[in-house]
């Protein structure tokens, strides 16, 4: 079984994995509204609605995936690795499939539209649940998990770049935003890509993604973890709870922002959709930043308190942007871009606390759930994602949103902007509330380290004797 702490190299080889995880995200969180609505031309509600219906199937399915691959111990492909290698193609595919804009009536428009977005949800679930769990045994260090976590998100934000900047050109150079053809183009070659580097990404880390042997052990001797004990490893963690209802608002006013900014820099700004790539490189650019300074953030203020301090900046920068007007460009600029960096702030430390979560509840439970752990932050991520669509969608058309209008409605621009900034300050106070009663600080970190690494040894001293044995 592995002992080995990932070296700094592995550790960025590893996050080319989630360039391509983050680009295909963000590219349907995005661009998918604006794609229903303008290309299929779906109704923003029914758009809406097709996502809710995604995000109760993942209801069942997601934590089904994380007890899989808890489970799940091969010896030519170890734990995580079978389900990113063998499960980033189809992905590609179901992805592409997507925006393939079939010649159908409205009715087969949107049925097509419910069986690919809720196929997508399904193999993005099999490839991002073990991608996010399997930085857990990179390192048992929760302080160096911390860092590792922060390449992993700076890394990864390189695919928001493509999403935000890069995507708009090239739908420009296949025939523009209007064209179906020109969609379905940019969605192959980001699937070809993405399902590269996924591959590339699990295939660095073979040498520490391996078979467990005292896994194989316990199952062997019959030793079984009953489905309610499985459970507990979410339901008793506070911890967990915790930092997922802090993370889970904040990605709601992420994804709300994210899936607005088309119409925003379309409408509200005036064509100006060439801006958002300024979004996308500025986060990046502070991510990379981030990397250096997250140990001296976290020295000082813990990560409870990390978050709590930049969910109150965000806060500040939303109240900027509502009273900000839409033509001033550069003070807009200034409170979107201030709003992402500090976003990239809690984004990284909120992803850190996951995976502390699940060396917290292996502590008070001693089931090693760490991939049904991570299955309740994908859950929770496409739920924010889904309720922000939903919540897009029943507003545009509510004030009357036309996608045949070169300029909206007065209704039509607040609506755009109140969603931009009044839903997230109201989830950024959510997210503070919750972190409050976060249970992990610094002396628990420092005992759940002892515990696991204790645990960890014991494991291979038993295995060592039992090879002695025979």
């Amino acid at each position: 079984m592995n002992t080995m702490e990932a070296s700094e190299k592995q550790v960025y080889l590893y996050s080319i994995g989630n360039i391509a995880n983050t680009a295909i995200f963000a590219f349907v969180g995005t661009y998918i509204m604006f794609y229903y609505t303008n290309i299929l031309g779906i109704s923003a509600t029914v758009a809406g609605t097709i996502f809710m219906v995604a995000r109760i199937v993942d209801a069942f399915t997601d934590p089904i995936m994380g007890m899989i691959i808890d489970r799940t111990n091969t010896k030519k492909f170890g734990k995580y690795r079978p389900f990113i290698m063998f499960g980033s193609p189809l992905l590609g595919i179901i992805f592409v499939v997507m925006f393939m804009a079939p010649d159908l009536s409205m009715g087969g428009k949107i049925v097509y539209a419910y069986t690919s977005y809720i196929l997508y949800s399904l193999a993005w679930t099999c490839v991002q649940i073990p991608q996010l769990a399997l930085p857990i045994i990179l390192s048992n260090n929760t302080t160096r998990r911390t860092k590792i976590q922060a390449i992993f998100q700076a890394v990864g934000n390189i695919g928001n770049i493509a999403v935000t900047s890069l995507a708009i050109h090239m739908l420009s150079w296949f025939g523009g935003d209007g064209s179906k053809e020109a969609w379905f183009t940019v969605a192959v070659i980001f699937a070809i890509f993405s399902t590269i580097m996924f591959i590339g990404s699990a295939m660095s880390v073979r040498k520490l993604d391996v078979f467990n042997p005292s896994q194989a052990s316990r199952v062997a001797s019959g030793e079984k973890i009953s489905l309610k004990d499985r459970i507990k490893v979410i339901t008793s963690n506070t911890a967990l709870l915790m930092v997922l209802i802090s993370f889970g608002t904040d990605s709601l006013a992420i994804q709300i922002g994210n899936g607005l900014n088309m119409y925003f820099f379309k409408y509200n700004m005036g064509e100006k959709q060439h801006l958002m790539g300024a979004l996308g490189w500025s986060t990046t650019i502070f991510s990379f930043i981030l990397i250096a300074l997250v140990g001296w953030y976290v020295g000082k203020l813990g990560k409870k308190n990390g978050i709590i301090v930049a969910e109150l900046l965000a806060i500040v920068a939303a109240v900027g942007l509502l009273f900000t007007p839409s033509h001033n460009t550069f003070l807009v600029m200034v409170f979107l871009i201030g709003s992402l960096l500090i976003g990239a702030i809690t984004n990284m430390l909120s992803r850190s606390a996951v995976l502390d979560s699940a060396n917290y509840a292996e502590w008070k439970t001693g089931i090693n759930g760490s991939a049904l752990v991570s299955s309740t932050f994908t859950f929770v991520n496409k739920l924010s994602q889904a309720f922000g669509a939903f919540i897009m969608g029943y507003v545009l058309d509510f004030v009357g949103y036309a996608p045949n209008l070169a300029q909206q409605s007065l209704a039509t621009l607040k609506a755009i902007l109140y969603m931009k900034t009044l839903i997230p300050i109201f989830a950024f106070i959510c997210s503070v509330i919750a972190m409050k009663f976060y249970p992990i600080d610094k002396k628990t970190e420092s005992e759940m380290e002892a515990f696991i690494n204790d645990k960890r040894e014991k494991e291979i001293e038993s295995y060592r004797l039992s090879q002695e044995a025979n």
